[in-house]
């Protein structure tokens, strides 16, 4: 995400999952997760080029 920052301005918010049962159990499977306004955009091995792709779709 730091490397995408660079390039593309956002924020995020780590979520322990752990600490709230009904987020663990939507999310434990799917680690790690970037969610915006409650839609699941991407989860799993997400790498740069899935980043970078996400944020030009949404140009």
């Amino acid at each position: 995400m730091k490397l995408v920052q660079e390039d593309y301005p956002l924020t995020w918010t780590t979520v322990d999952i752990r600490a709230d049962d009904e987020i663990h159990e939507k999310f434990m499977l799917m680690v790690p997760v970037l969610e915006k306004d409650d839609e699941v955009l991407l989860y799993g091995n997400i790498g740069y080029v899935d980043l970078v792709l996400l944020f030009e779709e949404g140009s």
